[in-house]
């Protein structure tokens, strides 16, 4: 048996190591807070989830969002493919979160799709309100 070969970075916070499906959520967490055209020599990296702030959400809103999400996403993420996405309340006070689920492929990189764990995890939108700036 073939050990996985987990992609491995720095976190971006704290400096320490990041392996395996941590490194996959801080990789979405940078897609989906890019806004796309900000990124020198990568244009098209990104979301435009930042399009979506301030508004009222609305069941055409938020079929919008999700496709931005997922389409940026699989676009620079292999490891990981969206199954299900769900807008979701973190507090008393309306602050809102996306819920996410899939399949993460930890070789999704290298083309091997044959070793798959289920995944997910809770990101907080609030955390996006700062998408000016290049990440």
């Amino acid at each position: 048996m073939q050990a996985i070969r987990y992609r491995t970075g720095t976190d971006e916070a704290t400096g320490k190591l990041l392996s395996g499906w941590p490194h996959v959520e801080q990789s979405l967490r940078k897609i989906w807070t890019t806004r796309t055209g900000l990124r020198v020599m990568r244009l098209d990296f990104g979301s435009e989830l930042r399009a979506f702030l301030g508004e009222d959400i609305t069941p055409a809103l938020a079929l919008d969002l999700y496709d931005a999400l997922v389409t940026a996403a699989h676009a620079w993420e292999p490891e990981y493919r969206i199954r299900g996405l769900q807008l979701v309340h973190l507090t008393r006070l309306g602050s809102l979160g996306l819920r996410h689920s899939g399949t993460y492929y930890p070789e999704g990189r290298f083309g091997n799709y044959e070793i798959a764990f289920d995944a997910g995890s809770i990101a907080a939108l609030q955390r996006f309100q700062n998408l000016g700036r290049a990440a």
